[in-house]
């Protein structure tokens, strides 16, 4: 009876001891790939589809780094891709995926800052973490060997005519990992976020460092603004831009 109790209670802790370990983790590091969408219906690429198949064979080298604590975290584009940036259609894939864009998330203070760039201008938009919905549903998958649970929410983005419009995203976050962040917007979750899927694309983690120490510093420089601002200014430029 002894040799059965002392042996369940061995079981039983070689199964909690790797979710004590990823309890106690405080920082670390996520690399993010890009996963595009296959459409076959080549039709809808039209006389464009050299220029688009270019453009998406660049994306798919684009890579994406988190680095987080249990204090802030930043999101941005891996610097030093192997990519030449001065490339047309390396641009192109890098402002089509928000390449261009930079998210530092203050978890303490609960408060997430986007820098967009609009016209030409770069803008910081401050946005407070309880004004982030998500609707937390029962679906799971694994994510490169976790589990994580899917989150729905929006993203506002732009139309060719500079129309603000609104789009669904999905969050697949890790509870295991109790980070509140993840890729761009997704923040503010039960759990690291370790695939976001976009309108014609996935985000999906591809390498995690979990045990690396990292001071994360806001990297995004320049006048906050808030979304209410920003939106008044937004609606100006494009005012400014119409015909008359």
């Amino acid at each position: 009876m002894y040799i059965l109790k002392t042996t369940r209670i061995l079981l039983i802790g070689a199964l909690l001891f790797p979710l004590a370990i990823i309890a106690q983790i405080n920082s670390g590091v996520a690399e993010y790939k890009v996963i595009l969408q296959q459409n076959t219906n080549t039709k809808l690429k039209g006389p464009y589809k050299s220029d688009i198949d270019n453009i998406e064979k660049q994306a798919q080298k684009l890579r994406f780094e988190l680095a987080f604590n249990q204090k802030a975290s930043a999101f941005s584009l891996v610097k030093n891709l192997p990519i030449d940036k001065n490339d047309f259609n390396a641009k192109m894939a890098i402002t089509i995926f928000d390449g261009d864009k930079m998210y530092y998330t203050n978890l303490k203070e609960a408060y997430i800052i986007e820098q967009k760039t609009f016209l030409g201008k770069k803008f910081q938009v401050k946005t407070d973490l309880e004004d982030v919905e998500w609707k937390l549903v029962d679906d799971q998958k694994q994510v490169s060997d976790y589990l994580c649970y899917k989150a729905i929410g929006k993203r506002y983005a732009m139309s060719k005519n500079y129309e603000t419009f609104e789009t669904e995203v999905v969050a697949w976050y890790c509870p295991e990992i109790p980070i509140r962040t993840g890729p761009f917007e997704a923040v503010g979750l039960p759990g690291l976020v370790l695939q976001l899927d976009l309108k014609g694309r996935s985000v999906v983690l591809e390498d995690l460092d979990l045990g690396k120490e990292v001071q994360v510093e806001n990297p995004i420089k320049g006048n906050v603004v808030s979304q209410k601002e920003y939106d008044s200014i937004y609606k100006k430029r494009v005012k400014a831009q119409m015909p008359r």
